[in-house]
Formats: C-alpha cells, structure tokens, sequence
C-alpha cells in the first residue's frame, strides 16, 4: 500500500532531507546497475576469450593432423606403387564416392624490395606514355586494375604475374623493367595450409568453411 506524503506539511529542513534521500536512493540503484554491468561484462570477456582460445588450439591442432595425414597417405600412395613420392606445392586426397576433398597447399611467402618501387614507377611511366594518348578511356580501366588500396600504389604482385603477357607487347624497355621487378622478389618464409570441399545436393563442390568472414 503506497503512502503519501503531503508536501505542504513538511518543514523546509524535512523536505531537504526528504530529496537527499531520494537522491541517495537513485545514486545506490544506478551503483547497483552499474556492478552488475561491469559483472556482466567481464564475464563475457572473460568468458569469449575462453572460448576463443579454445577453439584456436582445436583449430591448430586440426590443421597439423590434417596436413600429417594428407602428407601420410601422399607419401603411402607412392610407395605402394614401388615409386619414390613426388614433392609438390599442392595435392589432394578424395573419398571413394567422390563427394569429400582435401587439399593440402605449401606456399612460400614472397616480398618485395625496396627498389622494386622504382621499376614500378618505370613501369607506370612506360604505360603512361604509351596508352594514355591512344584510348585514355581505356588507360585509366588498366591503370584502376593495377591499383593497390587508396595510396595510388600499382600491385607489386599482380605486375610480376602479368609478366608473360607484357612479353607479348614487344617493348623492350617495359620487358626489361618487369624483369627487373620479378628479381625484386624475395622468399621470406612459407606457410602451409589445407581446406576441405563437399558436394552439395546440385553435386557441386562448396567450401567447408571456418573462417569468420564467410559464416
């Protein structure tokens, strides 16, 4: 049953404390609020990266059997045919029923120098000059399509795979700075990987996929 109180009976010094405690009141409840918030919050912190974690390691652990297995059965299929195993970037395993793949891929990590810059400039140049006063329209399509992010940067990487196609131009000067870029290039590593494929109900084979960008 709720009371109240006639204001007009309080005294001033009533009414003071009154409101005092009201807003003590109000602060204790939002304290209140406030813990369990940040309770809540570090729970689920605490909590994700847990799992995280977790599932991390089952993920690591799940790629290093599957590449010992893949290599296993890889090396296996050689010897049972009396022949000594082949070594490859890429192979694949498939199932008896053709509905399940596994691909294991090894591939080196390349970067670039520092003067692969200037043959790129050279090679920026060279296009310039050589179709931009011809179809400026479709001058600018290559130069977009050679354009890494927003810097206005040429892709190191897609130049040196258009390598075999610029030997096609015929110009020499271009050849010879594409060349120069592909002898920039250097192995900084490796890295080894593996996916698995299914076929769907169409027969058509889709990625298992378990990285967060395409769930």
């Amino acid at each position: 049953m709720n009371t109240f109180i006639n204001l007009e009976t309080l005294t001033e010094s009533q009414l003071v404390n009154a409101l005092a405690k009201k807003k003590q009141l109000r602060e204790q409840l939002n304290l209140k609020k406030r813990k369990q918030f940040e309770n809540a919050n570090e729970i689920f912190c605490n909590r994700t990266a847990e799992r995280f974690s977790k599932l991390s390691q089952e993920l690591k652990k799940l790629k290093e059997e599957t590449i010992y297995e893949a290599n296993r059965l890889y090396s296996e299929m050689y010897l049972l045919n009396g022949k000594k195993p082949k070594e490859v970037k890429s192979f694949s395993r498939k199932n008896k029923t053709g509905d399940i793949l596994v691909t294991v891929d090894f591939q080196e990590r390349i970067e670039f120098t520092e003067e692969a810059n200037v043959h790129i400039n050279a090679i920026k140049d060279i296009f310039k000059n050589k179709f931009a006063n011809r179809n400026k329209a479709l001058y600018n399509i290559l130069d977009r399509l050679l354009i890494k992010g927003n810097k206005g940067e040429y892709d190191p990487k897609l130049l040196a795979k258009s390598r075999k196609q610029v030997k096609d131009l015929g110009d020499h000067k271009l050849i010879e700075e594409f060349e120069k870029l592909s002898d920039c290039q250097r192995v900084t590593g490796s890295a080894k990987y593996c996916r698995v494929k299914i076929k769907d109900k169409n027969n058509k084979w889709q990625d298992i996929n378990i990285q967060f960008s395409s769930l």
